[in-house]
């Protein structure tokens, strides 16, 4: 057994000198190179994410990045909750590596039920790409890296709607005069219902609610779900009943059929499938005042990742110009470097969007108040009961 060991240390000496070290003998950094990228959206998200790890791949061969796609509507993303039981059960490990497509709402989410120590501190010397990032995360700005801007606008249909509003006071004036013709996803099945579900509501709010996670705020929810059920009776209905449709999706559809002339969408879902011929040319956006909430759109690092100096080499390459330019000209994001490191061929597949962020950070009220809305929506003496007569259960 001694002249084993004896025989083991005189190896490794000899590969250490010969600039060869066994794989275990720098920590579990090294070994196979492949990490496991968390993801979750619409399947732009997942299409852009291929285009992304393959190019990322031409340059590092050997490294594999796998993504895990978590599509929208499906309910409680499993990376986030991975993240926050492995933390608080004391876990060693997780097959998390990168949680993509996530935001300061998100982040408050951990914040609240486990800790931000639950996510790994970016090293701005591995990460030197960072430096040129405009846009940072509030919540946690050492340990989430912006890559891409999202927001929500409304979506109309311009042979119908020459003249689209620009308020939200305007917006529900136009949603009442032209019933059946706006109509907007169930907030549970993806952000851009739940985005003007979030915005009619906290318009209504002190300003300050719309960054915090405080439960204090719910009690003041009820002013803005008023709104929402005066104008339930407008929206879209099919076979005599108010529909709210299914994922962001589902409106899209609708608007690109003619079978209603507005509704509220992410700008980069619409810009991709008007490029696509997907939607009309008709098809425009606009944003109102106050804005629809929207998000920059983050990438973080488990701290119980064994793999964090891989993930953020992966995550340095998606803010270079190269990954960026990617980004735009296959989903529309709206870049987080400078404008003037990409090719003026790609800034014009986004000319005519004004650019506006209004950031929300509700932690898990935002799910919260999405339940709320289901309640409401689904009770027998809730809105289903509305009528454009005006039911006083309205």
């Amino acid at each position: 057994m001694r002249r084993t060991a004896v025989l083991f240390v005189i190896l490794a000496v000899a590969l250490a000198v010969a600039g060869v070290m066994p794989a275990f003998a720098s920590g579990e950094e090294e070994g196979a190179k492949s990490i496991n990228l968390y993801s979750s959206g619409s399947d732009n998200v997942r299409i852009s994410w291929e285009a992304i790890i393959a190019a990322f791949a031409k340059t590092n061969p050997g490294f594999e990045v796998k993504q895990q796609y978590i599509a929208s509507g499906t309910g409680t993303r499993s990376d986030l909750t991975k993240i926050i039981a492995a933390y608080n059960a004391k876990q060693t490990d997780i097959d998390v590596d990168i949680m993509a497509d996530t935001d300061d709402s998100q982040l408050t989410q951990i914040k609240t039920q486990a800790s931000l120590d639950a996510l790994a501190k970016l090293d701005a010397k591995k990460m030197p790409n960072m430096a040129g990032v405009l846009k940072q995360s509030v919540v946690a700005p050492d340990k989430a890296i912006a890559f891409r801007g999202t927001a929500v606008y409304i979506a109309y249909n311009s042979d119908k709607v020459p003249n689209p509003p620009k308020t939200e006071k305007d917006l529900h004036a136009w949603i009442k005069a032209n019933p059946g013709k706006f109509a907007y996803n169930d907030p549970g099945t993806g952000g851009a219902g739940s985005s003007f579900v979030t915005t009619t509501v906290y318009n209504v709010m002190p300003p300050e609610a719309l960054t915090s996670p405080d439960e204090k705020w719910m009690a003041q929810w009820d002013a803005g779900l008023k709104v929402l059920a005066d104008l339930h009776p407008y929206l879209y209905s099919a076979s005599g009943k108010v529909q709210y449709t299914v994922k962001n999706q589902g409106s899209l559809d609708l608007l690109a059929a003619g079978t209603i002339w507005m509704c509220p969408a992410w700008a980069d879902m619409t810009l991709d499938q008007k490029s696509r011929g997907l939607l009309p040319k008709s098809i425009k956006l606009q944003q109102i005042d106050p804005p629809l909430t929207g998000n920059i759109t983050l990438c973080v690092i488990p701290a119980l990742s064994k793999k964090s100096a891989m993930a953020m080499k992966f995550l340095d390459y998606v803010v270079t110009p190269e990954a960026q330019n990617i980004l735009v000209t296959v989903m529309k994001a709206i870049p987080v470097i400078d404008n003037s490191k990409l090719p003026q061929a790609t800034l014009d597949l986004l000319s005519g969007l004004e650019v506006r962020f209004r950031s929300s950070t509700l932690g898990a009220l935002g799910t919260k108040l999405n339940e709320r809305w289901t309640k409401a929506t689904s009770n027998s003496t809730g809105w289903k009961n509305c009528s454009r007569s005006g039911s006083p259960r309205c």
